[in-house]
């Protein structure tokens, strides 16, 4: 049965599933028409078992509480959503349903006793005082986690049977003496050690070698000494950047982009949101509840009264684009303050507050007329770098030379001496860089490329003028860097050929370590 179930929750009808649950949640902008769940009371069903809405929001809304306990009291609903935990939380009492059918199927129960017993074990609930079982401190870590008792038990329950199921797919094979020696050795083994180190400073006065010595050095180690190869480079570059600071606007052409970017400066009225949700098929309760709060009670004990904490309840801030369709207009006809009538949607009944209200606003064009107006140099840049682009190209394929052609558009030219692979322009700043260097080093000498464009949107063109080959630099050239690399190279070699002498005597004589290190310095 696992392995039917498992491919069942690989399949695209499951993913439709877990997919329209998500979409049910308050708060996530998410398009209503794809929620038609008609008038069904479960959100899943497992064998005889179901998910009802009531059940998926408090797990949910437990989950959502543990999230806070770890990135603070500000993490909300959306941010849970936006970080998959709505479908964790699907996935895990989809699992946790599978598993108990399973046990089901097996004949596998579990009696109250065992539930007793493990939940007596658990040092969670136990009083630190005494070291035994509080149900006190049973009923407010309860309380803390979001569980009613029933819950509690009944997820107790699951887990025994899940952990029985478990241990018959691992089985009960015996291992090996010898293998079980082997591993206990190896995972519990602890070792304690002494060790010192060599004072470098004693092996800082090493004789520069005469010229032989190093010429040999240089040789044996040319790669440590070798240049890599060069290329001399004509560039020519061409990009909106360069022309933004030639580029004029009207008040006008201002004003008429103001207008049609006013959405950018615009920040929608936001609504602080709270709800009591109650399952589909309790209409009446809800309107009861409703009733009660129009007589005056308070919405937090009426929530109360629905097994609904503050974590629950308090579903965060929201504009309209951000909130189910099917609860927006009841939530935005509120007043601050105000509380709906029962709404239905795929979840059941929800009853809405609004605590508060941000109204929104808009920025003058005063407040953004230096993003407006750069906004269109750049717009207007990139249109004339597509047309001097087209032009750029023509010259170069008539044959003009790379400088001239640059110059009838106002490219920027660059002679570029000593570029090595994957070490940018010779210095210089270009953006798109590490692209043109790639580019230097796919063509041959004396070859030219053709108009190419880098991501940034920087057009550009190139030829290779000259390859200088790697070659060994000739050792008058590098000799003090072969003198530095020699004598590191020794001084290394002296103070290992030292420690394998006291760590030879440590060992052949017996000498106790502390005091070979004393002697020793």
């Amino acid at each position: 049965m696992l392995a039917g179930i498992r491919k069942f929750s690989k399949s695209i009808f499951a993913k439709i599933i877990f997919g329209l649950i998500a979409l049910s949640f308050v708060g996530w902008g998410l398009n209503a028409s794809m929620l038609d769940l008609g008038t069904s009371r479960q959100v899943a069903e497992i064998g005889n078992q179901s998910i009802t809405p009531v059940e998926l929001d408090r797990a949910f809304q437990r989950s959502v509480q543990n999230m806070r306990n770890v990135f603070g009291p500000n993490f909300n609903q959306q941010q849970a959503v936006q970080m998959g935990l709505l479908n964790n939380t699907v996935q895990s009492l989809v699992s946790q349903k599978i598993m108990r059918e399973d046990a089901r199927d097996k004949g596998i129960g579990i009696s109250d006793e065992k539930v007793r017993d493990a939940i007596f074990a658990s040092d969670n609930f136990k009083d630190p005082a005494t070291n035994q079982f509080s149900r006190d401190r049973f009923m407010q870590s309860l309380y803390a986690a979001g569980y009613t008792e029933q819950e509690f038990i009944d997820g107790v329950r699951g887990d025994l049977m899940s952990q029985q199921i478990v241990g018959s797919l691992t089985g009960t094979a015996a291992v090996p003496e010898i293998m079980a020696q082997q591993i206990v050795s190896y995972r519990n083994e602890q070792r304690s050690g002494t060790f010192f180190t060599l004072n470098r400073a004693e092996f800082d006065d090493i004789a520069t070698p005469d010229d032989a010595t190093l010429r040999k050095y240089h040789e044996d180690n040319a790669q440590q000494f070798t240049a890599p190869e060069t290329r001399d480079v004509t560039l020519a570059t061409l990009s909106s950047a360069d022309l933004i600071s030639t580029i004029s606007v009207t008040d006008a052409e201002i004003l008429e982009s103001y207008n049609q970017r006013i959405a950018e400066f615009q920040t929608p009225e936001k609504r602080t949101v709270q709800q009591i949700l109650f399952a589909p098929n309790e209409e009446q309760t809800a309107k009861d509840a409703y009733k009660r709060l129009q007589e005056g009670a308070d919405f937090m004990d009426v929530a109360k009264e629905a097994d609904m904490d503050s974590s629950m309840v308090n579903l965060g801030e929201f504009t309209a684009n951000d909130i189910l369709p099917d609860l927006r207009d009841a939530t935005f006809d509120l007043p601050e303050g105000g509380v709906s009538e029962p709404v239905e949607t795929a979840l059941g009944w929800h009853i809405l507050r609004v605590p508060s209200i941000t109204a929104g606003k808009t920025q003058s064009l005063d407040d953004v007329r230096d993003t407006v107006v750069d906004g269109l140099k750049q717009f207007k840049a990139e249109d004339a770098i597509y047309d001097l682009a087209v032009t750029f190209d023509e010259e170069l394929g008539a044959g003009t030379p790379i400088k001239d052609a640059a110059r009838e558009v106002g490219a920027k030219t660059y002679d570029l001496s000593g570029v090595v692979r994957g070490e940018g322009l010779a210095g210089q700043t270009i953006d798109g860089s590490d692209e043109i260097n790639a580019k230097i080093f796919e063509l041959e000498g004396g070859e030219e490329s053709l108009l190419e464009e880098t991501a940034n949107g920087v057009r550009y063109v190139l030829r290779v003028n000259q390859i200088t080959p790697s070659a060994l630099r000739p050792f008058e050239d590098v000799r003090d860097e072969v003198v530095a690399a020699w004598t590191a190279d020794e001084r290394q070699r002296l103070m290992l050929a030292k420690a394998e002498e006291l760590a030879n005597d440590i060992n052949n004589t017996g000498a106790d370590i502390a005091t070979t290190a004393a002697n020793d310095g």
